[in-house]
């Protein structure tokens, strides 16, 4: 019991922030006996796009650098001054190395040690019938979990919609640099036919009007083309605003007021029942033991 006390006062505290959300777009398959049978046993059968990552994948975004590295660049405290790296690196007595790599493939010594606290903070769950998705944070100060918890949700959103939107990202990017590139075209015909008119107000000749008709053709093959191609911007605008996922979030994290750990109480409770339990034994074999000990000595 004793040392039970002494585990308890010395335990560090630990705050729980959580936070559940859903997918709104996660399509799901018509009603059938299978689909239906395999949701009896917590099996979701929902159909998803190549393009986009099953709700299954999230917890393997958790452990992905990427995820990491963003996270340790977030902050822990209201008044964003305190991120992440510099907290956990003065908390658990980590030196920080004077130049940091950029490498996405090499990891240094000093990042895998901040990986590794990262996974004893954050808890990515996913509920295989429904889809909701559970994102706990686990931290000292009950502001830093509530903050961590929810730097920890955008970021793993922020991953699902660029990969989702990906394709339709870059055809929207194509197509911009198109118009772009076309309209300094329009520009420029427009300009010339404007000072090649101004330039033969009074000359009705043939030559006058055939370079006319040619600059005018021109300009209205361009003005065709720019045409077209801010009708396919917008377009692809609608389709990235389309294949944007949504996400509902059903619980937002908050301070937690009570710790989650140490509960000490329960600390108490079990090390003083284990105590007993070893007094009791220790008593009702501490005789025959000795008297067993005796014949063989004897």
């Amino acid at each position: 019991a004793l040392i039970g006390v002494a585990t308890a006062l010395l335990s560090p505290v630990v705050y729980t922030s959580t936070t559940t959300f859903i997918n709104s777009q996660t399509e799901s398959p018509p009603a059938s006996g299978l689909s239906g049978v395999a949701s009896l046993v917590g099996i979701n059968l929902g159909v998803y796009s190549g393009s986009e990552i099953p709700p299954t994948m999230y917890p393997q975004i958790g452990e992905s650098v990427e995820f990491k590295r963003s996270l340790l660049k977030s902050s822990v405290d209201k008044e964003k001054q305190i991120k992440l790296e510099t907290f956990l690196a003065d908390y658990n007595q980590i030196k920080t190395p004077e130049s940091i790599g950029n490498s996405k493939l090499f990891i240094s010594e000093y990042e895998d040690k901040l990986f590794g606290l990262i996974s004893d903070i954050i808890s990515i769950r996913v509920n295989q019938k429904d889809a909701f998705v559970t994102i706990s944070a686990n931290m000292p100060e009950s502001e830093y979990a509530a903050n961590i918890c929810i730097n920890a949700r955008e970021i793993l959103q922020k991953t699902v919609i660029n990969n989702r939107i990906k394709s339709a990202k870059q055809k929207l990017d194509y197509s911009e640099k198109q118009l772009k590139s076309k309209r300094i075209e329009f520009e420029e015909i427009q300009n010339k036919l404007a000072y090649f008119n101004d330039s033969n107000l009074n000359l009705v000749n043939s030559s006058v009007i055939n370079e006319r008709n040619k600059l005018e053709a021109e300009f209205e093959i361009i003005n065709a083309v720019m045409i077209e191609l801010s009708k396919q911007v917008e377009q692809r605008k609608l389709q990235v605003s389309e294949d944007t996922p949504v996400f509902s979030i059903i619980k937002e994290a908050s301070m937690p007021v009570e710790r989650s750990s140490p509960k000490r109480i329960q600390m108490i409770l079990i090390f003083g029942f284990v105590g007993l339990i070893i007094s009791v034994l220790y008593v009702l074999i501490k005789n025959s033991t000795k008297s067993v000990i005796k014949e063989i000595i004897s």
